[in-house]
Formats: structure tokens, C-alpha cells, sequence
């Protein structure tokens, strides 16, 4: 198979983080490392389900093929958000990388215990940070076979 076609296949990605600052940063980031597409950026789990589910007011938007969800969240904290998720048969596929600050084991093993599929604990220094993101595109974005989405898109 001709992987080549695959690289340049646009990858989709919700992004839940309250800070505005750390959303900006990990746009950048993905976009640097080559996402063809545009980021989806909300500030709480309650956007991110209204999003997911194309609620006013997010009726145009794309089903995610990835998302990034921190737990640290207004309203809804992130384990609260992978329930939903998980519990959901038209969403429960879509690959969830919870991108958190939190060392906490108890929110690690909580987060795998409801599916995630991988918890990364934010780096501190920016370099890292931005090496992160690259590494995460590198590998979601060009290595994985993601799902067919829900909607057909």
C-alpha cells in the first residue's frame, strides 16, 4: 500500500482545554508539525459534548478523529467528559488522549479504567511541550489507522 497518500490525509482534532494560552499553543504546535486541518478549540466539557453532538452552536462542526481532553475542566471535569464519551455508541471509538498536568495515579488509572487511550502528563518547559504535540501528530496523525467516522465524513 502507498503510505504517502495517507500522510497528507487531513486529521480532525477537538481540543478541550480551559486555558487559552495552553489551546493556542497546542494549535500551533499541530500546525507546525503539519495538520492540514484546522483545530477545533473549546474551553469545557459541555462545549466539547455540544460539539460532539453538533448542538447549537456547533451544528457545522466536523466529527473529531481525535481528541485531546485535559481533566482540569469548568463544570464537567475531563473523566466526567471520557464517561460521556465512553458511554456513547455513536462517539466511543474516537481515540481520547487526555493531556493533563495531573500526576495524580488515581486520575491516571480512572482515565484508563474509562478508556483512554493514552495520558500524557503536560510537559513544563515549552520545548518539551511543543515536541510533545509534534510527536503526538507524528504518531496519531501519520502512523495510526484511525476509525471510520460516525457521520460518514
Amino acid at each position: 500500500m502507498d503510505t504517502s497518500s495517507l500522510e497528507s490525509l487531513p486529521l480532525e482534532i477537538l481540543v478541550v482545554e480551559s486555558n487559552p494560552a495552553e489551546a493556542r499553543l497546542i494549535a500551533e504546535a499541530f500546525r507546525d508539525a503539519g495538520l492540514l486541518n484546522k483545530i477545533q478549540r473549546v474551553h469545557d466539557g459541555e462545549q466539547a459534548m455540544a460539539l460532539l453532538r453538533k448542538e447549537v452552536p456547533f451544528r457545522d462542526a466536523k466529527e473529531p478523529d481525535l481528541i485531546l481532553l485535559d481533566l482540569n475542566l469548568p463544570g464537567k471535569n475531563g473523566l466526567e467528559i471520557l464517561e460521556e464519551i465512553r458511554a456513547s455508541a455513536t462517539f466511543d471509538c474516537i481515540p481520547v488522549i487526555i493531556l493533563s498536568g495531573s500526576a495524580n495515579p488515581t486520575d491516571i488509572q480512572k482515565a484508563y479504567r474509562l478508556r483512554a487511550n493514552c495520558y500524557i502528563r503536560k510537559p513544563s518547559s515549552l520545548d518539551e511541550f511543543l515536541s510533545l504535540i509534534q510527536n503526538c501528530y507524528q504518531f496519531w496523525g501519520k502512523s495510526v489507522c484511525l476509525p471510520p467516522k460516525s457521520d460518514g465524513a
